[in-house]
């Protein structure tokens, strides 16, 4: 058996010690070079400028995935696997391998980086050895706390109401001495602290600037108590800050240690989708689309959910939510009418409640604070009790 022979059968023969869950993401290419071990492999197509398959990354033991340090997105999705699964080794390939990008990637937490075009020896020795990280990292014990995405269809659709009273509700729902943070990512336009009755001396840009002193006491020390018994707010900033301004990596931090702190987390985010607020949205259990029964409502919600769909996120973790339905007998449109034009279920309907909302704003406290029965609440709960078994299904 000659040289060439010996380091062929070589690469074989480690390749039978590759762990299971292995999954290698890259472009078509790229995947044709590991012909050799695609039995041992979950291969997933997926060109630079597409989003992570998440769905197909579920059960992934290690991640090897072809990384652009030109490219946003390429980058990007590295943060994503490093946050969604932070205890998953990360295996980068690079076309151009050179010092500042490798250093660039090990900070973003990359465990190795081989060459690309993949060499199949190359490759296996480096998941071989991350298979051996795997088996020394510390399994974390603490459980993190559902995580819930609030997206508004446009601007006024109520998206911050729902998001304050459910937080409450569920709180409520989750038993005595349970508390829940929402987390306001609206930098330009977000007031959801005022409308439960907090003064936060501090906001979420003090976290995003903590210059790596981000931890438990930091982010205890952000979120502010308010007149809700049982909800904490991380404010939006004081100042208006440009929409692009949030580092995704730190924001999952950010989330993280709220998710280990609280019984439940809520981030209501801005109209306007953004890097950062795509992958967040990604990153959470459970999305809530909150419209009305507009044309221009409909008509956007239908946008962004053809949008969040084609991006690659599982139709069933994106739950409708429609506001201020008016029980009438007779209606231009229905909620069904609803479903059929997003062509997508609605989760629930919340009840018009005339000048209550607006009151309870103004005093910077909850409808129930004001009004313990009303349609509204009524209907509060019942979204609460239906957003918590979805949870529990995931």
């Amino acid at each position: 058996m000659g040289r060439l022979e010996d380091i062929t059968q070589g690469s074989i023969k480690r390749a039978s010690e590759l762990p299971k869950g292995v999954f290698v993401v890259a472009d078509a290419q790229h995947l044709a070079d590991i012909d050799q071990i695609q039995a041992d492999v979950v291969a997933c197509e997926c060109a630079l400028d597409e989003s992570l398959p998440a769905t197909q990354l579920a059960g992934a033991r290690i991640v090897v995935i072809e990384v652009d340090p030109k490219s946003h997105n390429s980058l990007q999705r590295v943060d994503q696997l490093r946050n969604d699964w932070p205890h998953v080794p990360v295996i980068a390939g690079l076309a151009d391998v050179d010092i500042a990008t490798t250093r660039q990637l090990l900070r973003r937490g990359v465990t190795d980086i081989v060459a690309l075009p993949f060499s199949v020896d190359e490759l296996v020795t480096a998941i071989v050895d991350a298979s051996e990280t795997i088996k020394a990292a510390p399994v974390e014990d603490v459980q993190l706390a559902p995580f819930v995405a609030v997206l508004k269809s446009i601007g006024g659709s109520g998206a911050t109401t729902i998001a304050t009273h459910l937080a409450a509700d569920m709180a409520d729902a989750y038993g005595e001495g349970s508390r829940a943070c929402i987390i306001d990512l609206d930098l330009q336009s977000g007031d959801a602290s005022s409308y439960i009755g907090a003064n936060p001396r501090l906001t979420l840009a003090d976290l995003l600037d903590s210059d790596g002193r981000l931890d438990d006491e930091l982010v205890s020390s952000v979120a502010s108590a308010s007149d809700a018994h049982n909800v904490d707010i991380i404010a939006a900033p004081h100042d208006i800050m440009p929409i692009e301004a949030i580092e995704f990596d730190t924001l999952m931090q950010v989330v993280k240690l709220a998710r280990k702190q609280y019984d439940l987390v809520i981030v209501d985010l801005p109209a306007s989708f953004t890097n950062w607020s795509l992958s967040t949205v990604f990153a959470a259990d459970q999305t809530l689309l909150v419209g009305t029964l507009t044309i221009p409502s409909l008509r956007h919600a239908k946008r962004q959910l053809d949008f969040l769909v084609s991006m690659g996120l599982a139709r069933e973790s994106i739950q409708v939510v429609l506001n201020r339905i008016e029980k009438k007998l007779f209606k231009t449109i229905s909620a069904s009418d609803a479903a059929d034009a997003l062509k997508h279920p609605i989760l629930a309907t919340v009840a018009e409640e005339g000048n209550l909302p607006r009151t309870a704003q103004d005093q910077g406290v909850l409808i129930s604070s004001i009004q313990k029965r009303s349609k509204f609440m009524k209907d509060i709960n019942e979204l609460a009790d239906q957003l918590m078994d979805k949870l529990a299904e995931e």
